[in-house]
Protein backbone atom coordinates (compact mmCIF):
# COMPACT_ATOMS: atom_id res chain seq x y z
CA UNK A 1 0.00 0.00 0.00
CA UNK A 2 1.41 3.43 -0.86
CA UNK A 3 2.62 5.48 2.11
CA UNK A 4 0.13 8.26 1.34
CA UNK A 5 -2.89 5.96 1.52
CA UNK A 6 -1.58 4.26 4.60
CA UNK A 7 -1.11 7.66 6.24
CA UNK A 8 -4.69 8.64 5.42
CA UNK A 9 -5.94 5.40 6.97
CA UNK A 10 -3.99 6.09 10.14
CA UNK A 11 -5.46 9.54 10.44
CA UNK A 12 -8.99 8.17 10.48
CA UNK A 13 -8.84 7.71 14.26
CA UNK A 14 -6.62 8.29 17.25
CA UNK A 15 -4.30 5.46 18.19
CA UNK A 16 -3.04 4.60 21.64
CA UNK A 17 0.37 2.97 21.71
CA UNK A 18 0.76 0.63 24.69
CA UNK A 19 3.74 -1.68 25.07
CA UNK A 20 2.62 -5.27 25.48
CA UNK A 21 5.57 -5.95 27.79
CA UNK A 22 4.21 -3.63 30.47
CA UNK A 23 2.03 -6.20 32.25
CA UNK A 24 3.81 -9.46 31.46
CA UNK A 25 5.65 -9.75 34.74
CA UNK A 26 3.98 -10.86 37.96
CA UNK A 27 2.76 -7.88 39.98
CA UNK A 28 0.04 -7.36 42.56
CA UNK A 29 -2.96 -6.77 40.33
CA UNK A 30 -4.69 -4.21 42.54
CA UNK A 31 -1.48 -2.15 42.88
CA UNK A 32 -0.94 -2.20 39.13
CA UNK A 33 -4.52 -1.10 38.54
CA UNK A 34 -4.33 1.80 40.99
CA UNK A 35 -1.16 3.14 39.37
CA UNK A 36 -2.60 2.61 35.90
CA UNK A 37 -5.69 4.64 36.79
CA UNK A 38 -3.61 7.48 38.24
CA UNK A 39 -1.45 7.47 35.11
CA UNK A 40 -4.59 7.76 32.97
CA UNK A 41 -5.70 10.81 34.95
CA UNK A 42 -2.26 12.32 34.45
CA UNK A 43 -2.62 11.65 30.74
CA UNK A 44 -6.08 13.17 30.16
CA UNK A 45 -5.87 15.81 32.92
CA UNK A 46 -9.60 16.07 33.60
CA UNK A 47 -12.38 14.29 35.44
CA UNK A 48 -13.75 11.03 34.05
CA UNK A 49 -16.67 8.73 34.60
CA UNK A 50 -16.30 5.07 35.51
CA UNK A 51 -17.07 3.85 32.00
CA UNK A 52 -14.38 5.95 30.35
CA UNK A 53 -11.77 5.00 32.96
CA UNK A 54 -12.57 1.31 32.57
CA UNK A 55 -12.39 1.57 28.78
CA UNK A 56 -9.07 3.40 28.77
CA UNK A 57 -7.56 1.00 31.31
CA UNK A 58 -9.03 -2.12 29.74
CA UNK A 59 -10.52 -3.27 33.05
CA UNK A 60 -14.05 -4.57 33.84
CA UNK A 61 -16.34 -1.70 34.75
CA UNK A 62 -17.57 -3.39 37.95
CA UNK A 63 -14.10 -3.86 39.46
CA UNK A 64 -13.04 -0.40 38.25
CA UNK A 65 -16.00 1.12 40.07
CA UNK A 66 -15.07 -0.68 43.32
CA UNK A 67 -11.47 0.49 43.01
CA UNK A 68 -12.49 4.11 42.37
CA UNK A 69 -14.79 4.06 45.39
CA UNK A 70 -11.93 2.76 47.56
CA UNK A 71 -9.57 5.48 46.34
CA UNK A 72 -12.27 8.06 47.06
CA UNK A 73 -12.69 6.81 50.63
CA UNK A 74 -8.92 7.00 51.10
CA UNK A 75 -8.90 10.60 49.92
CA UNK A 76 -7.01 10.14 46.66
CA UNK A 77 -9.99 10.76 44.39
CA UNK A 78 -12.95 13.11 44.57
CA UNK A 79 -16.38 12.08 43.28
CA UNK A 80 -18.67 14.64 41.68
CA UNK A 81 -22.21 13.42 42.28
CA UNK A 82 -23.66 15.84 39.71
CA UNK A 83 -21.82 14.64 36.60
CA UNK A 84 -20.83 11.26 38.14
CA UNK A 85 -17.14 11.78 37.51
CA UNK A 86 -13.93 11.18 39.46
CA UNK A 87 -10.83 13.39 39.65
CA UNK A 88 -7.61 13.13 41.73
CA UNK A 89 -7.31 15.24 44.88
CA UNK A 90 -4.34 17.29 46.05
CA UNK A 91 -3.31 14.30 48.15
CA UNK A 92 -2.15 12.61 44.94
CA UNK A 93 -0.07 15.64 43.96
CA UNK A 94 1.49 15.85 47.42
CA UNK A 95 2.64 12.24 47.27
CA UNK A 96 5.45 13.24 44.94
CA UNK A 97 6.04 16.76 46.17
CA UNK A 98 9.37 15.83 47.78
CA UNK A 99 10.71 14.82 44.38
CA UNK A 100 10.15 18.36 43.16
CA UNK A 101 13.17 19.42 45.19
CA UNK A 102 15.37 17.39 42.86
CA UNK A 103 17.14 18.85 39.86
CA UNK A 104 15.13 16.93 37.28
CA UNK A 105 11.75 17.89 38.64
CA UNK A 106 12.23 21.50 39.65
CA UNK A 107 10.50 22.66 36.51
CA UNK A 108 13.46 22.71 34.13
CA UNK A 109 12.60 19.47 32.36
CA UNK A 110 8.93 20.39 32.26
CA UNK A 111 9.69 23.73 30.63
CA UNK A 112 12.02 22.05 28.16
CA UNK A 113 9.27 19.60 27.21
CA UNK A 114 6.71 22.39 26.85
CA UNK A 115 9.00 24.30 24.49
CA UNK A 116 9.68 21.25 22.35
CA UNK A 117 5.97 20.50 22.24
CA UNK A 118 5.16 24.03 21.06
CA UNK A 119 7.97 24.03 18.48
CA UNK A 120 7.48 20.55 16.99
CA UNK A 121 3.83 19.76 17.70
CA UNK A 122 4.88 16.14 18.23
CA UNK A 123 4.64 13.84 21.24
CA UNK A 124 7.37 14.61 23.79
CA UNK A 125 8.61 11.96 26.23
CA UNK A 126 11.07 11.71 29.10
CA UNK A 127 12.34 8.24 29.96
CA UNK A 128 14.50 6.66 32.61
CA UNK A 129 15.87 3.17 33.07
CA UNK A 130 13.67 0.69 34.93
CA UNK A 131 15.15 -2.81 34.89
CA UNK A 132 15.37 -4.00 31.28
CA UNK A 133 13.10 -1.16 30.16
CA UNK A 134 13.21 2.50 29.28
CA UNK A 135 10.07 3.82 30.97
CA UNK A 136 8.29 7.00 29.95
CA UNK A 137 7.82 8.87 33.23
CA UNK A 138 6.39 12.01 31.66
CA UNK A 139 4.61 12.49 28.32
CA UNK A 140 3.17 15.50 26.50
CA UNK A 141 0.89 14.29 23.73
CA UNK A 142 1.06 15.66 20.18
CA UNK A 143 -0.85 18.91 19.72
CA UNK A 144 -1.09 19.51 15.96
CA UNK A 145 -1.90 16.15 14.39
CA UNK A 146 -5.34 14.82 13.50
CA UNK A 147 -4.00 11.40 14.34
CA UNK A 148 -1.29 11.09 16.92
CA UNK A 149 0.70 8.21 18.33
CA UNK A 150 -0.85 8.44 21.77
CA UNK A 151 1.77 7.21 24.26
CA UNK A 152 0.59 6.84 27.88
CA UNK A 153 2.80 7.81 30.80
CA UNK A 154 4.34 4.63 32.22
CA UNK A 155 4.79 2.97 28.83
CA UNK A 156 7.80 0.63 28.71
CA UNK A 157 10.25 0.17 25.86
CA UNK A 158 13.06 -2.36 25.83
CA UNK A 159 16.36 -0.71 26.74
CA UNK A 160 18.19 -2.72 24.11
CA UNK A 161 15.67 -2.09 21.34
CA UNK A 162 14.38 1.48 21.45
CA UNK A 163 15.65 4.98 20.78
CA UNK A 164 15.18 5.96 24.42
CA UNK A 165 17.00 2.81 25.48
CA UNK A 166 20.03 3.49 23.28
CA UNK A 167 20.23 6.98 24.78
CA UNK A 168 20.15 5.58 28.32
CA UNK A 169 22.79 2.96 27.44
CA UNK A 170 25.25 5.52 26.07
CA UNK A 171 27.66 5.28 29.01
CA UNK A 172 27.15 1.57 29.72
CA UNK A 173 30.18 -0.61 28.79
CA UNK A 174 29.66 -2.92 25.82
CA UNK A 175 30.22 -6.02 27.98
CA UNK A 176 27.37 -4.99 30.24
CA UNK A 177 25.16 -4.32 27.23
CA UNK A 178 25.85 -7.85 25.96
CA UNK A 179 24.73 -9.25 29.30
CA UNK A 180 21.62 -7.06 29.21
CA UNK A 181 20.75 -8.30 25.70
CA UNK A 182 20.97 -11.93 26.86
CA UNK A 183 18.84 -11.18 29.92
CA UNK A 184 16.25 -9.37 27.81
CA UNK A 185 16.14 -12.18 25.26
CA UNK A 186 15.55 -14.69 28.07
CA UNK A 187 12.73 -12.65 29.63
CA UNK A 188 11.14 -11.48 26.37
CA UNK A 189 11.10 -14.57 24.20
CA UNK A 190 8.93 -12.87 21.57
CA UNK A 191 11.79 -10.51 20.69
CA UNK A 192 14.68 -11.74 18.54
CA UNK A 193 17.68 -9.69 19.54
CA UNK A 194 21.14 -9.71 18.01
CA UNK A 195 23.94 -8.38 20.19
CA UNK A 196 25.85 -7.06 17.18
CA UNK A 197 22.94 -4.91 16.01
CA UNK A 198 22.17 -3.62 19.51
CA UNK A 199 25.78 -2.54 19.99
CA UNK A 200 25.82 -0.86 16.58
CA UNK A 201 22.70 1.12 17.48
CA UNK A 202 24.22 2.26 20.79
CA UNK A 203 27.44 3.23 19.00
CA UNK A 204 25.41 5.18 16.45
CA UNK A 205 23.90 7.13 19.31
CA UNK A 206 27.35 7.77 20.77
CA UNK A 207 28.60 9.08 17.40
CA UNK A 208 25.62 11.30 16.59
CA UNK A 209 24.33 12.29 20.00
CA UNK A 210 20.86 11.10 19.00
CA UNK A 211 19.09 8.05 17.59
CA UNK A 212 16.28 8.07 15.05
CA UNK A 213 14.07 5.02 15.43
CA UNK A 214 12.22 4.22 12.21
CA UNK A 215 9.41 1.81 13.11
CA UNK A 216 11.79 0.03 15.47
CA UNK A 217 9.06 -0.47 18.07
CA UNK A 218 5.76 0.84 16.70
CA UNK A 219 4.64 0.14 13.11
CA UNK A 220 4.45 3.50 11.37
CA UNK A 221 6.13 5.29 14.27
CA UNK A 222 9.25 7.44 14.37
CA UNK A 223 11.13 8.55 17.49
CA UNK A 224 14.21 10.74 17.94
CA UNK A 225 15.90 10.46 21.32
CA UNK A 226 18.68 12.40 23.08
CA UNK A 227 20.22 12.30 26.55
CA UNK A 228 19.58 15.06 29.04
CA UNK A 229 22.76 16.31 30.75
CA UNK A 230 21.53 15.52 34.25
CA UNK A 231 20.65 12.61 36.50
CA UNK A 232 17.54 11.96 38.55
CA UNK A 233 17.85 11.97 42.33
CA UNK A 234 20.33 10.13 44.52
CA UNK A 235 20.19 7.02 42.36
CA UNK A 236 21.94 9.03 39.63
CA UNK A 237 19.66 7.70 36.92
CA UNK A 238 20.03 9.20 33.49
CA UNK A 239 17.12 10.71 31.60
CA UNK A 240 16.36 10.62 27.87
CA UNK A 241 14.14 13.09 26.01
CA UNK A 242 12.30 12.04 22.88
CA UNK A 243 10.19 13.46 20.05
CA UNK A 244 7.85 11.00 18.33
CA UNK A 245 5.05 10.75 15.79
CA UNK A 246 4.24 9.13 12.47
CA UNK A 247 7.40 8.14 10.63
CA UNK A 248 6.67 10.23 7.53
CA UNK A 249 6.10 13.35 9.67
CA UNK A 250 9.21 12.86 11.81
CA UNK A 251 11.37 11.91 8.81
CA UNK A 252 10.28 15.00 6.89
CA UNK A 253 11.11 17.29 9.81
CA UNK A 254 14.13 15.37 11.09
CA UNK A 255 16.74 18.12 10.71
CA UNK A 256 14.49 20.79 12.21
CA UNK A 257 13.55 18.54 15.15
CA UNK A 258 17.18 17.68 15.92
CA UNK A 259 18.14 21.36 15.81
CA UNK A 260 15.26 22.23 18.10
CA UNK A 261 16.14 19.47 20.57
CA UNK A 262 19.79 20.47 20.74
CA UNK A 263 19.04 24.17 21.06
CA UNK A 264 16.41 23.62 23.76
CA UNK A 265 18.64 21.29 25.77
CA UNK A 266 21.52 23.75 25.51
CA UNK A 267 19.27 26.63 26.58
CA UNK A 268 18.03 24.87 29.71
CA UNK A 269 21.25 23.02 30.56
CA UNK A 270 24.08 25.23 29.29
Amino acid sequence: MPVKNRSMTRRAREVSVVDATTEKHAVVKSAARVLRILAIFDDVQRGMRVGEIAERAGYPQSSTSVLLQSLTKLGYLEFDSIDRSYIPTMQVALLGSWIANGMAANGTVGRLMDELSAETGATITVALRNGIYAQYVHVIQAINSTLRLHTPTGTNRLLVWSAAGFALLRDVPDDEIRILVRRTAAEQQTHKLEIKQVLENVREFRRQGYFFSRELVTPGGGHISMRLPLTEGRAQRSLAIGVSGWIEDIDRQKKRIIRAMRATIQRHFP
